[in-house]
C-alpha cells in the first residue's frame, strides 16, 4: 500500500468475520460483538451502533444513534454496521460461552498507519477462520481493535484501557519494538500473553515473561544474508544501514559483531529516521567508503521504498540484500516504482515460504494460506500481497495452539507451555524453538536469501538463492 494512502475501516467482509458471539443476560440469541476501534470518542459510537442494531437479533439494518454536533461519525456508523452485519456471519447458537476478548494494538493513524491496514487484515482472517473452526478452548474470539497512532506514550495508555477498561485476555501486537517494548511492561504487570512482530533483543523473557515473537531478531534476519555476501557474492567491503528503531539499533551492532567474527567488519554504518523522503546522503557515504554490497534492515515498507528509489536516482548498481520486511512488501514496492529499481537485490524470507526449481506449487502450508487470503481479500496486492498480512495471520493461530495447549489463558502458564511446546506448534514459516532465555520463535535456520521478491510463484512461494 502506497504511503499516501491512509489506513480506514478494514474491507467489510473481513471486518464483519471477526465477530464472535456472545450472550447477553436474558438473551435468547448471541450478541456478536464488533471489531471495535477503540482510540477516540468514534469507538463508543461504534460500539453503541453495533450493540442497538444487534439487539433486533436478525441482523437488521435498523440503527439509532446520539447525534454529535447534528452528525453521527461516519467512520463510527461503518464500524456500527460492520458489528449488525456479523450476525449474518455467525449462525445463532453457534457458541455456547462467553467470547475471549482479543486485543490487537496497531497503528490505524501515524506514521505507521500503512502498517496497521496491513495488520489488521491478517489479524481479521485468522479471527474468522478460528471461529469458523470452533474459536479458542471453544469460546469465540472478539476482537478489539487500539490505535497506538505510532506513539509508545499512547500505546502504553491504550493497553491499560484494553486491559482494564475492555476486558482482553490476550493482546496481539503492538507491530514496532518501540511501541511494543514499554506495552511489555503493562502486559507483565496484568499477566497477560502478547505475541507481537518485534524483533528487539531487549525483550528478553526476564523483562517481558508472557511477551513471544514471530519475528527472527534483527541478527537471525541478517546472518543469511550476511553469509551470502561473504561466502557467495565474495563481498570484502559491506556497508550496513539500518532504521533507527529499537529493533535496528538493537540489531545494528550485534550483526556488526557477526560481521566481525567472520572477518568482515562493515566498511561503514549508516543509520536513518522512520519515513524519511531522502536517503541520498546515506547512499553517497555508502559509496565513497567503497561500499560492494549493502546490508540493510528496517522496518516499514516506505523506508525500502525510499531506499531502492535513491539508489535508483543516484545509478549505483550496488548488491542490496534487504531484511523480512523488503521481501514483505516488495509487491507493492514494485507496484510502485517499477520492478527495475529490484535489479541486484535481494533479500530473506522464512524457508517456508520459499521454493525451489522444481518443487511442486501449491501443496505447501503457505500456498494454501495465499489461496484463502486472495479469495477474502482480492485487492490484497495493494497491501503487499499474501505475504505482507502473513506475519499478524499467523499470530492469532499461535495464541490458540499455546493457550488450548496449557489449558488456561494466565501469561504464565501460557508462558510455560510455549517455552515447552514452541517446536510443536503447527505454522506456515518454519520450526519454532523457545526457551527460558529466549521467546523469538524463529531461528536464523528458518530464513533463507531470495530473489526476485516482486514476483512470487503463482502460489505465492518465493525463489530460494541457494538450493541444496
Amino acid at each position: 500500500m502506497r504511503g499516501s494512502e491512509a489506513a480506514g475501516a478494514p474491507p467489510l467482509a473481513a471486518a464483519a468475520a471477526v465477530a464472535g458471539a456472545r450472550r447477553r443476560p436474558g438473551a435468547h440469541a448471541p450478541l456478536l460483538p464488533a471489531l471495535v476501534l477503540s482510540d477516540d470518542a468514534g469507538r463508543d459510537e461504534a460500539a453503541t451502533l453495533g450493540r442497538q442494531c444487534c439487539h433486533h437479533g436478525r441482523g437488521e439494518m435498523t440503527l439509532e444513534w446520539t447525534e454529535r454536533g447534528g452528525r453521527v461519525g461516519r467512520r463510527a456508523l461503518a464500524l456500527g454496521t460492520v458489528a449488525c452485519l456479523g450476525l449474518v456471519w455467525a449462525a445463532p447458537g453457534a457458541f455456547a460461552q462467553e467470547a475471549l476478548r482479543l486485543g490487537g494494538m496497531v497503528s490505524i493513524t501515524g506514521g505507521g498507519a500503512v502498517i496497521g491496514t496491513t495488520a489488521r487484515m491478517g489479524w481479521d482472517l485468522a479471527v474468522k477462520e478460528i471461529n469458523a473452526a470452533g474459536g479458542i478452548m471453544g469460546r469465540p474470539v472478539a476482537f478489539v481493535l487500539a490505535d497506538t497512532q505510532t506513539d509508545p506514550t499512547h500505546a502504553v495508555s491504550e493497553a491499560r484501557r484494553l486491559i482494564e477498561n475492555e476486558g482482553i485476555e490476550a493482546m496481539v501486537g503492538p507491530v514496532t519494538s518501540q511501541e511494543v517494548i514499554p506495552v511489555t511492561a503493562v502486559t507483565t504487570e496484568k499477566g497477560i500473553a502478547q505475541f507481537t512482530t518485534a524483533a528487539s533483543t531487549t525483550i528478553t523473557p526476564q523483562v517481558a515473561p508472557f511477551h513471544f515473537s514471530n519475528s527472527p531478531t534483527g541478527l537471525n534476519q541478517m546472518i543469511a544474508n550476511v553469509d551470502y555476501a561473504i561466502t557467495a557474492m565474495g563481498a570484502q567491503k559491506i556497508a550496513l544501514i539500518t532504521d533507527n528503531g529499537g529493533m535496528s539499533k538493537a540489531a545494528a551492532s550485534e550483526i556488526a559483531e557477526y560481521m566481525t567474527g567472520r572477518g568482515h567488519a562493515p566498511v561503514i554504518v549508516q543509520e536513518f529516521a522512520f519515513r524519511t523522503e531522502d536517503m541520498t546522503p546515506q547512499l553517497f557515504s555508502m559509496r565513497e567508503a567503497g561500499a560492494d554490497a549493502v546490508l540493510i534492515i528496517g522496518s516499514l515498507a516506505d523506508d525500502f521504498r525510499t531506499f531502492l528509489r535513491n539508489r535508483d536516482e543516484i545509478g549505483w548498481d550496488v548488491p542490496v540484500l534487504g531484511s523480512l520486511t523488503l521481501t514483505n512488501y516488495a509487491v507493492g514496492i514494485a507496484r510502485d516504482l517499477g520492478t527495475e529499481v529490484f535489479d541486484g537485490v535481494m533479500s530473506v524470507q522464512f524457508t517456508g515460504m520459499t521454493y525451489c526449481p522444481g518443487d511442486a506449487e501449491g501443496t505447501s502450508m503457505f500456498a494454501r494460506f495465499v489461496a484463502r487470503a486472495r479469495a477474502e481479500y482480492p485487492d490484497i496486492d495493494k497491501a503487499g500481497g499474501p505475504a505482507a498480512i502473513t506475519p499478524y495471520y499467523v499470530e492469532p493461530f499461535i495464541l490458540k495452539a499455546a493457550v488450548e495447549g496449557a489449558g488456561s489463558l494466565e501469561g504464565a502458564a501460557v508462558a510455560a507451555w510455549v517455552e515447552a511446546n514452541a517446536g510443536s506448534i503447527e505454522n506456515m514459516l518454519g520450526t519454532f524453538a523457545a526457551s527460558g532465555t529466549s521467546h523469538f520463535l524463529p531461528s536464523s535456520d528458518a530464513m533463507a536469501v531470495v530473489r526476485n521478491a516482486y514476483a512470487p510463484r503463482a502460489d505465492g512461494l518465493v525463489e530460494r538463492v541457494v538450493c541444496k
